[in-house]
């Protein structure tokens, strides 16, 4: 083997036996060129016939002619074309069949659910049942959140309705204890602070403000009371509680007829209250009784779907009257004739025939007696008993230690019937009989104060509330029977006829 002068191999050089020529097999072909066989050193031949000696090219791609020799034979079969079909085992041409195919199924599909898919009218159809549909779902989720709303809402409700029976009992039972626990007091006095900051402006001389505020009356030059009130500061929930409650055992308790109104409560829709900052749904419970004036309402309130309701607020538009005629009574002038009623006693307001007309005309009008304790009665039990509920559960109350609140010395002083009314007198000088006897101190005090509060109109000129009540001052209490002998004689003067 030789290489020629670029360090190829030159391929393998025969001699011919029978032309003495050099035939080079397997030599690298030019690019471009015919392969074939050709003299060693010299040019190679066109497509003609070769030189003399030579064997006779085989055609036009170079392979040798039918019937040539077998050295030919070898030559031709040593130059094989440049191209020709592809070598066998390739896998291309079966990949670009394989893509090609599936391009045209896809399109074939494709042209298929083109031209079968729904109509107009199909599209239009499935679109309004996912319409409705959503709006189906949409309207049950704002149902949903409706009704747990309006749960939220009737929860404290229904809740609050409960405890209308509970009022109304506790206030028939006077059971201070059970009304107190049903308050939310701080929630109460926070409420009230909010409504004096608020609604008030921080004026605090409104009428409620005597019974929600550390205050004082107002008193003229003279002392004298002039009617108004004037509040210093709320009450905080101490001082609120012991305020209020004071006040309904005061004017609650005893009272006749005690209702709770619960078609008033019903009908009233309830209030949203922010107190401090919680958000309370609030509805009143209206409880009424006998002589009470308009309903007195107890507000309860709870969070919002809570189940824990209190009295947050309370309303009796008859309190500031109450309180005033109970804490700062305005006083009238001696010397000062009545145009309305011209037979009062100038010298004693306070007793007058015209508001108790069953009553027998004021002894000594005309000549008024020089001593009233003159030819007073002896000391001896009347024995009479009123029959009337409220006039004997009165008369029981301070019979058992206690003393009578507002409520019932209102109730004993508007008894229609004036025979029930001098009976509980005399039921009450009896007591006070005991009350002296036995040196009772709370009992003669509480029993002879009752009697001046329900009876003071009958009393003469000269006896003053000092002169027919048993008080403790400094220098302690009378002994005396001096002022029940007093009783007596008021109780032998009362005609109802």
């Amino acid at each position: 083997m030789e290489y020629d002068g670029t360090g190829l191999k030159a391929g393998v050089q025969f001699q011919c036996t029978q032309c003495g020529g050099m035939v080079q097999v397997g030599a690298p072909r030019a690019k471009g060129k015919t392969a074939g066989p050709r003299a060693a050193g010299g040019p190679r031949p066109a497509g003609g016939p070769r030189a003399a000696g030579g064997p006779a090219r085989g055609g036009a791609r170079g392979r040798p002619a039918a019937g040539g020799s077998p050295m030919g034979q070898m030559q031709a079969a040593q130059q094989k074309p440049g191209y020709g079909p592809p070598k066998k085992g390739s896998n291309a041409g079966v990949f670009v069949g394989i893509g090609v195919g599936v391009i045209a199924l896809v399109i074939v599909l494709a042209a298929v659910f083109m031209g079968s898919g729904p109509a107009p009218e199909d599209l239009a159809k499935q679109k309004a049942e996912e319409d409705h549909k959503r709006h189906k779902e949409e309207m049950a989720k704002k149902d949903a959140e409706v009704a747990a709303e309006n749960e939220a809402k009737l929860k404290p409700i229904n809740a609050l309705m409960q405890q209308g029976p509970s009022i109304e009992a506790a206030l028939r039972n006077g059971d201070a204890a059970t009304l107190e626990a049903l308050f939310d007091w701080n929630a109460y006095a926070s409420y009230n602070a909010n409504l004096i900051a608020g609604t008030w402006g921080g004026n605090m001389e409104y009428k409620e403000a005597a019974l929600i505020c550390v205050g004082d009356w107002v008193r003229d030059a003279d002392g004298a009371p002039t009617g108004s009130f004037m509040g210093k500061a709320a009450h905080g929930a101490d001082g609120l509680r012991q305020r209020v409650m004071e006040y309904i055992k005061e004017f609650y308790f005893g009272a006749q007829d005690i209702k709770w109104e619960k078609a008033r409560t019903e009908a009233h829709a309830g209030n949203s209250v922010t107190v401090g900052s919680t958000v309370y749904l609030t509805k009143p419970i209206y409880i009424s009784f006998k002589g009470s004036g308009p309903e007195k309402e107890f507000w309860l309130g709870a969070p919002k779907g809570s189940g824990d309701v209190r009295i947050v607020n309370f309303i009796d538009k008859g309190a500031f009257t109450k309180l005033q005629e109970k804490e700062a009574p305005r006083q009238r002038k001696v010397d000062d004739r009545d145009p309305r009623n011209p037979d009062r006693d100038p010298r004693n307001p306070d007793r007058d025939p015209a508001s108790d007309p069953g009553s027998d005309p004021i002894p000594g009008m005309e000549d008024p007696p020089a001593n009233p304790d003159d030819n007073l009665p002896n000391v001896a039990k009347i024995g009479t008993m009123p029959t009337e509920p409220a006039l004997v559960n009165a008369v029981n109350e301070l019979k058992n230690g206690g003393k009578l609140n507002a409520q019932r010395i209102s109730q004993i002083k508007g008894e229609p019937n004036k025979d029930e009314k001098k009976a509980t007198m005399g039921a009450l000088v009896d007591l006070l009989i005991d009350a002296v006897n036995s040196k009772d101190r709370t009992a003669k005090l509480n029993i002879s104060t009752a009697l001046h509060e329900c009876f003071k109109f009958l009393a003469y000129v000269g006896w003053e509330k000092e002169e027919l009540v048993y008080s403790i001052g400094f220098e302690g209490q009378s002994e005396s029977d001096i002022i029940v002998r007093r009783w007596i004689e008021l109780y032998n003067s009362y005609k109802p006829e």
